[in-house]
């Protein structure tokens, strides 16, 4: 053997102070990641819009709140019926076309109206909860029609209603809060036994708005316009014909302030105004 020695290679390693490389996590969030999230969430969205088309178009969204609104109705001790019961999402309204209001109990007629549209609101549509309030803001209604009566003893035909407030937890909440009212083209029917008094007024309308829209609702204070004519009063048997009447003014929660209130029989006009300061008197 050689008595050269043969030069062994040496080893490299890492020089002394040098760190030894660490290999780099792979990131969960990256651009293609986020592109493809998106692309879910978009697609998502597609397809609860189509599913909402489907479910409008399919009567679904009018079926269901029918539902919940002649379960109302029923809770309050009225039987309720209509031809049309149509929802509309954009904007989103109710539609009543020939809608029969009548008692549970007797099956005495309480309301009718031929041609109804309800301005509505869902409050907190995307919050987390079963539970949906729908406010009613707007009501304009054509060719309605009311019996009011009372017997001898003095009991009216709406003694068997219950008003009841809704329930925690239901799934739909139906809050009146209307801002704007509008009555035309309707009927009256009225009847007291035991004073023997009947009228019927007619051609009557109700109008109804807020003097200011910024302040809370148990604050708000509306302009009304109401009245009828071409009415009848019957008192003892006697008709009386044709009656007129009319009155202007504003009201709130406690009373009224009545501007005008105009009233036109064969027999003479009277004009009055004056205040009501408390609608439970």
């Amino acid at each position: 053997m050689s008595d050269e020695q043969v030069e062994q290679p040496e080893e490299t390693g890492p020089e002394k102070g040098e760190e030894t490389p660490v290999r780099k996590r792979r990131r969960i969030i990256t651009r293609r990641n986020i592109l493809v999230l998106l692309g879910l969430g978009a697609a998502s969205l597609v397809l609860l819009a189509v599913l909402a088309v489907f479910l409008y178009r399919g009567g679904v969204a009018d079926s269901y709140i029918k539902a919940q609104f002649v379960a109302k109705m029923a809770d309050i001790g009225i039987d309720f019926d209509a031809d049309v019961f149509r929802v509309t999402v954009a904007p989103l309204r109710l539609e009543l076309k020939n809608a029969t209001f009548n008692d549970r109990t007797t099956g005495d007629k309480l309301f009718f109206i031929r041609d109804a549209q309800l301005g509505l609101t869902v409050k907190d549509l995307y919050a987390w909860q079963l539970s949906r309030d729908i406010s009613i803001d707007t009501t304009e209604i054509n060719g309605a029609e009311a019996w009011v009566k009372f017997d001898q003893n003095g009991r009216s035909n709406f003694s068997n209603l219950k008003l009841v407030e809704d329930e925690a937890g239901s799934r739909v909440n139906f809050k009146y809060q209307s801002i704007n009212f509008a009555l035309r083209d309707s009927v009256v029917h009225f009847g007291d036994a035991s004073r023997k008094i009947s009228a019927d007024a007619n051609n009557v309308f109700l109008l109804l708005e807020p003097t200011d829209l910024s302040v809370p609702d148990e604050q708000k204070r509306y302009k009304f316009d109401i009245g009828s004519n071409g009415s009848t009063f019957v008192y003892d048997e006697k008709p009386l014909r044709p009656v007129d009447l009319r009155a202007t003014g504003i009201a709130d929660q406690m009373g009224a302030e009545i501007s005008q209130l105009k009233l036109t029989t064969p027999i003479g006009s009277s004009v009055l105004s004056g205040k009501l300061t408390d609608w439970a008197a």
